[in-house]
This record gives structure tokens, sequence and C-alpha cells, in this order.
């Protein structure tokens, strides 16, 4: 059994020093042994509150974790099992109510078996409660970061917990709706763990105890849309009281789980090849001047050229890949007269600016694309596009993520009982300064849990403000029988769906293999480009030249018929252009 650290003891273990300030508890007059009437039910609160120093079974208040203000909810096992009641609904409705009011993320540290059975349904039906005001936290656009300790059981697992955002859990814990007295004699016990909870796609990583600041504030840090050197959210004084030992600093703690470190030499690089029309970058100067004409369509522009000549295909002049790198950290792209943001003047995805979650009254900049890592120069053949996109050695997604970013960090799982870590990876991860969320597809056939993986990534990161980068490296969906029998149709069907409803703009790069709908779901319309060593196609050639009939020997010339070379693309209009290398 891992050791279990009491409320106190666990707020030390991730607040900055001498940050945590405790919340006033709200008020209740309780009748005699409480609600129930239930005999004992007062002397049992007595002997908890003397054994563990506390009046309920959480304290709530708020911290800086790693220099990130957050409203801190830790549950006191030793307080009646961490047990939830009237007072503790109390208590946890005016931690959300603060953190809205505060516009705080909200971090609830779990160690509870369940509902109070000494009061009976009115206990229950806190869980209800916690429910209403995780869902209008949500609506507001602040992060939920739930901490499983052992145990995390019953309605606590299945509001704070399995209903946060991001799901970190301490090794060992005992995590599952059943609790421990109430499954079947003869069940597996592993299942309830927190690695067992990973594995299923429940909850993203399991953070060992020495880790668990540094990877809490990470995530608080990016969740947050804070860059490096940001002012902390909520940072202005709040009133509370301060609680002795809350904020004892624990050391440097090592990188935890689900963290990966970048390889150096991120995202600096030179030209890009654009689609026909010509593309703008912030601040440029209207016109043409200093590009010239390069194969079917494409533009070679310098950084800084003026491109504002409008595009048969996006309808306007757009911001050059790189865009991202003039405009500098937090940049915002403005949706006043005259000015457009990804999907056409209601905003990304269709939607009106103006009706934009709480978490940002205006669109954030696009994330800028990535510069090609592979081959340089062009195919001279459809066939020869998929060779170059199917080669062993070209760059994957693990490439251009490390390449890309400061920092990330990955979410894990659908949270319906499925990952697909070897197809998709999803994740936040730091760019320039600023947050950008990921979904990147490693060049397998993708899951239909990597599907919902991504739906939930691209969800999430537009309830709270964040542009998303899209990686498109696959040979088509899962196409197997157990890929129909966990509904692969209905999973590309979310991101789809996800993709064309998202406010947030949406970049995508195409690194090697588009192989049909299952890699169309994660381009963003308007707004995908290609490497020198991709293709994108309705179907594999070899499948298109069988269902045509067609010998082996026409596989070649089909692959030509189908257009699928980045150039080829670029003409037909279904991307803006081809990304050029980093300089040497």
């Amino acid at each position: 059994m891992p050791e279990r650290l009491s409320a106190r003891e666990t707020l030390a273990l991730v607040a900055d020093a001498d940050s945590f300030r405790e919340l006033p508890a709200p008020a209740r007059r309780s009748p005699p042994d409480g609600p129930l009437g239930w005999q004992g039910y007062d002397a049992s609160r007595a002997r908890a509150a003397a054994r563990t120093g506390e009046q309920e079974s959480v304290v709530c208040g708020t911290a800086s974790v790693e220099g990130t203000r957050a409203v801190l909810i830790a549950f006191e096992f030793g307080y009646l099992g961490g047990s939830l009641g009237e007072r503790t609904g109390d208590r946890l409705e005016a931690a959300y109510v603060h953190a809205r009011a505060h516009r705080l993320p909200v971090v609830p540290l779990i160690a509870t078996g369940g509902s109070r059975m000494q009061e009976g349904m009115l206990a229950l039906t806190q869980l209800q409660r916690v429910a209403r005001q995780s869902a209008l936290t949500r609506e507001a656009g602040l992060p939920q970061i739930a901490v499983l300790r052992d145990p995390t059981t019953g309605g606590g697992w299945a509001t704070l917990g399995a209903g946060a955002d991001i799901v970190l859990a301490l090794p060992g814990a005992q995590v599952g709706f059943a609790g421990s007295r109430v499954r079947p004699p003869d069940t597996d016990p592993t299942a309830y763990t927190a690695e067992s909870q990973v594995t299923w796609g429940s909850a993203d990583a399991v953070v060992k105890p020495a880790d668990l600041k540094q990877t809490l504030g990470t995530w608080l840090r990016l969740l947050t849309g804070r860059g490096a050197g940001a002012a902390s959210p909520g940072a202005e004084a709040e009133t509370g009281t301060a609680s002795p030992g809350a904020g004892a600093e624990t050391g440097t703690a090592s990188p935890g789980a689900g963290a990966e470190a970048p390889s150096p030499g991120a995202g600096t690089g030179t030209l890009s090849h654009e689609a026909g029309a010509g593309t703008a970058s912030p601040g440029a100067e209207a016109g043409a001047a200093g590009s010239t004409r390069t194969g079917a369509g494409a533009r070679v522009g310098s950084p800084g050229a003026g491109a504002g000549t409008p595009s048969p295909h996006t309808g306007a002049g757009a911001p050059s890949p790189h865009a991202g790198d003039e405009a500098g950290a937090g940049a915002i792209a403005e949706a006043g007269a005259g000015a457009h943001v990804p999907g056409g003047d209601s905003g990304a995805g269709g939607v009106p600016v103006a009706s934009l979650a709480p978490a940002y009254a205006r669109a954030p900049a696009p994330a800028p694309v990535p510069r090609a890592l592979g081959v340089r120069g062009l195919p001279g053949s459809g066939w020869e596009a998929v060779g170059r996109a199917r080669a062993e050695g070209r760059p994957r997604a693990r490439d251009y993520l490390d390449a890309y970013f400061r920092q990330r960090v990955l979410i894990g799982g659908d949270r319906c009982g499925g990952t697909d870590p070897d197809g998709m990876l999803c994740g936040f991860g730091e760019r320039d300064g600023r947050t950008v969320a990921y979904a990147a597809q490693t060049g397998t056939a993708t899951r239909p849990a990597g599907y919902r993986t991504a739906a939930r990534l691209i969800r999430l990161a537009d309830r709270l403000g964040i542009p998303v980068l899209t990686l498109v490296d696959t040979p088509g969906a899962a196409n197997d029988a157990a890929a129909e029998r966990q509904g692969v149709g209905a999973a590309i069907a979310e991101v789809f769906g996800a993709v064309a409803a998202a406010r947030v703009p949406i970049t995508t790069l195409v690194i090697g293999e588009g192989g049909s709908g299952g890699a169309l779901a994660l381009a963003a319309p308007g707004n995908t480009w290609a490497t020198p060593d991709s293709y994108f196609s309705v179907i594999a050639p070899e499948l298109a030249a069988a269902i045509l009939k067609r010998p082996p020997q026409e596989i070649r010339p089909t692959a030509d018929q189908l257009r699928i070379r980045p150039q080829d693309l670029v003409e037909l209009g279904v991307v803006r252009g081809i990304v050029d290398h980093a300089s040497p």
C-alpha cells in the first residue's frame, strides 16, 4: 500500500513555500447527529477532528504551484475516509466559485472512499453539486487537473477525478468506482489501480510523489497559456487564512510522467513554398515584390516579403506559415474590420468570434507551421512521392515535435477504455513562450482510441483558447475487425466534428503519408501544408489499381493519375503550400 499523506502534507508537497491560503469554510447548521439523526455521528466527527486536526474531509484554498496560482482541494482521508457529506459539498462549491471569480485553475488532490453513509441520499446528492460546479468551471474556460491519491473510489472518482481535464495519479493508488469492500470477491485487484486506469485510457499519467510538484506546475503553466516568465493568473491579492506548514518546498523535482524532453535546435528556419496565389505575413507590405514562381502554382517568398494577393482557395491574403515566429509570444490575431481568422469572417470553424468562450475574447494567433526535416526538392512522380513518404529513415512525428517545442507533455487515453500510444501522440507544448496543443499521427494505421484522444485534445484546447497543431502521417485508419468493433467510423467522425467546430485556429502539416479519410480528419480546412516527402491521396495507389482491376504494372501510372504529389496538392488547392527546411 502506498504511503497515505494527510491533506496538509499533500498541500506541502505541491505548493510553493508560504503560498497556501485557506478559504473560509461556509457556515452550516446541522441537527444533532446530522440530517438523518444517525446515532453516534456527531461523536464520530468529533473523533475524526481530534485525530486529524480538520473540521471536514476537505481543505480548500489557493496556492502557487511552480509559480502558477491555482485553487487546491485536498482531501483528508483520515476524516471519515475522505467521504463527501453536506459540509464537504459546501466547501467544494465555494472553492469552485472562488476559482471562477478569480480566473484560477482547479486542482483536486483526491483521497476518498465516496459518499458519507451517515447522511444518506443527502450525501450522495453532493455529487450533483460537484458535477455542476465542475461543468460551470469548464464552461468558463478554466482547466481542471486532478491528482488521484490512495484511495480514489466511488463518487469522488466519478466526478472530481474522472471529470477533470487532465488526470494524474500517484503510483499504486487504488482507483476505481467500486471500493474494496463492494467489489465481487473474485475480481482482479489490479484493475482498480492507477496504473490500470492509465493503461485503459481513464488517466493520463502516473507520477511519483517526488515529481508531482514539477509535473503539476508544468501542466498548470501550459493549460493556463502562460509562457515562460508570464504572470500567473489570479495573481492579485486574495483574502484567506495562512495554513501553517502547507507550503514547505520539497526540493527540485525531476521531470514527471508524461513529460518528454525536446531536442535542441527547435523551430527556426528559412523560406516556405506557398500556395499559388500567395499569402501574407502579419505586418508585411501589400504586393508580391521579392517572389518568384516555381513549379505548378507554387511561390517562394522571402521572410517579410509582401504577399497579399487573394487566393482562389482561401479568398483572402493569409498569414505566412511561420507567422507565429514573427508575431512573437502571446500574439493575438485581431478580428476587427477587414481582418480574418481561419474559417473566414465567422472565425475558425465558422463560429462567430463574438461567441468565443470566456477563456479568450479574441482568437489566438495560429500555431506556426513546422519546418521540413526530411529530403529536399520535390518528387518527380506520384510513385516517387509515395516512396519518399514510406521511407524507413524519414523523420516522424516525434522528430517534428522535438524540433518544434521547448517542452511538451502528453495526454493519454480516450476516456472510453482505449489508448493508441503507437499511433497518435497528443498533448501540449511550449513554443516561443506560448502554449500550442498538438495531435500527431506517427506513421502507422490509427486506432479508434487514437482518433478519440485527438478529438478530446482538440475540444480541450478549444475550451482553453489554445491554438492547435496537427501532424498528418498515416497510411489510413485501422481497418481490422477489432477496429470496427471499437467504432472506428464514429471515432473518425468525432475528429471531423472537433476540427469543424473549433473556434481556435488549427494548423496542419502533412509530414508523410496522407491516407484517405483517416488522415483528412486531422487536416485543417484552409490551413493545411505539406513537406516535400509527403503525399495525400483519396486512396493508396495499389488499392486504387486493384479496385479498377488494373495489373500491378499500372500502379505507378495510377499514382500519377491521382495527383498526390505535394506540388499537385498545391495546384489543386488541397494544401496551401510546401514548407521548406530550417537553415543548416
